[in-house]
């Protein structure tokens, strides 16, 4: 359509120039010293769009010359911008393909371009916008490949000329910023230095910090420095993320959870830092019965510990194949162990027998129903439960324990003869 418009209008211009020709409407006279000159008007027309052209072309030229050191300049300018380009996109190609030692040089040719732009630039011809953010890439390209090769003074050269010449003014100044202080921080995670690491991670901003590659730094640098609470948090986070898969998420949450229980040294802080988990975690099983053990360790309360049981007891009653059977185990254990401190519980030997009366072929129930027994007194009847269980537990340390406690009642009541019978079967048992 635009070539259609400029063909009429081409055409409506050499119609008027030819009548304009073929029909002269007057003339033009000149008055010079006395002489008179007559021009037609067709002729005056094209004398003065002649000189009007003679006139632009010579000032055009003139400009034109006076702008040659100008142009010139500007040619050395983007030559000397493609050269740093290049010499960048060699750095990078370099540092991926493991060519440290010529990505470390490649990124110096680009910083000494970057300057050296930035001392031919004047008033006249301005830097390009974007130079201080490839000056800063090419010095966060030279730290990496100095930390690869090990040169911990290049490395550390290049990050603080990032951190001195690097703004916060705009966005992208501030991502290289970000870009570089997660860098360092994961440079100190290698050299384990986990405290270094924190400290260039709480420079961030806060929405920074809160991203997955962040909050995977800090976990590393938390789980480093044995800070299991503070990991806990952040694991959490970047659960919340969907960062793990569900089985890792479940292995990562129970082991921080564990130690977190393991750095307690007093009831107190023990229950408190149960109560920092939250449902979930004080519902996995291996997290419960830990805390029970760690319960038990510190001499602290059993009533108490056994309320943090009763969820896992609940769910291993209801469904046994939801714990596995050292869960299981485990649970027996320390459950029998929390017994023996209370002693006379009438509450635990009802729920205890209840149980094992809806699962009476469980080994593992009949132990603890016997045991149960054994604590309040019902000497008959645990020596009976724990006969059956005996013969029938799989578990070495069970068992041994339930002829231990066959032993002990058969003395308690001087049945020395009996107790032998069982003391032999101990040792069969540990020889096996």
């Amino acid at each position: 359509m635009k070539a259609a418009i400029w063909l009429l209008t081409l055409f409506g211009v050499a119609v008027a120039l030819s009548i304009g020709a073929d029909h002269p409407g007057g003339l033009v006279s000149v008055f010079i010293s006395g002489y008179r000159i007559d021009f037609s008007i067709n002729f005056a027309v094209l004398i003065w769009v002649a000189s009007f052209l003679i006139v632009y072309l010579a000032t055009r030229a003139i400009s034109s010359l006076y702008a040659l050191p100008q142009i010139a300049k500007r040619w050395r300018l983007q030559q000397r911008e493609r050269s740093m380009h290049e010499s960048l996109l060699n750095a990078l190609e370099q540092l991926m393909t493991g060519r440290f030692l010529r990505s470390l040089r490649s990124a110096a040719l680009t910083i000494d371009s970057a300057n050296t732009l930035e001392q031919l630039t004047s008033e006249s011809v301005s830097a390009p916008k974007y130079l201080h953010q490839l000056k800063t890439l090419a010095h966060l390209i030279g730290a990496e490949s100095a930390h690869a090769l090990r040169d911990i003074a290049t490395r550390e050269t290049h990050l603080q000329a990032i951190l001195k010449e690097t703004s916060e003014d705009s966005e992208a100044a501030y991502e290289t910023k970000a870009a570089s202080l997660l860098s360092a921080a994961r440079w100190s995670l290698a050299e384990a230095d986990p405290v270094g690491a924190l400290a260039w991670l709480r420079e961030l901003r806060s929405g920074v910090s809160r991203r997955t590659l962040a909050l995977r730094l800090k976990l590393k640098a938390d789980r480093l420095a044995k800070h299991h609470l503070a990991a806990l948090e952040t694991a959490r986070l970047l659960n919340k993320h969907g960062a793990f898969s569900e089985n890792a998420a479940q292995g990562l949450l129970r082991s921080l959870c564990t130690s977190s229980l393991n750095d307690c040294y007093d009831q107190h802080q023990l229950q408190q830092t149960w109560r920092l988990l939250d449902s979930h975690e004080r519902s996995i099983p291996d997290v419960a019965i830990h805390a029970s053990e760690r319960m038990l360790s510190l001499s602290g309360s059993s009533q108490t510990a056994l309320t943090w049981l009763t969820p896992i007891w609940n769910l291993m009653i209801t469904r046994p194949d939801a714990l596995s059977e050292s869960e299981q185990v485990r649970l027996i254990q320390t459950l029998a162990s929390h017994l023996k401190v209370i002693g006379n519980d009438k509450h635990w030997l009802t729920v205890v027998d209840q149980a094992r009366a809806m699962n009476p072929r469980s080994a593992l129930l009949q132990y603890l129903s016997g045991m149960a027994c054994m604590y309040n007194g019902l000497w008959g009847k645990a020596q009976q439960l724990m006969l059956e269980a005996a013969q029938q537990l799989n578990h070495s340390g069970l068992q041994k324990a339930a002829w231990l406690t066959l032993a002990e009642l058969a003395v308690q009541r001087g049945q020395e003869a009996e107790a032998v019978v069982y003391w032999k079967q101990i040792a069969l048992s540990e020889t096996h």
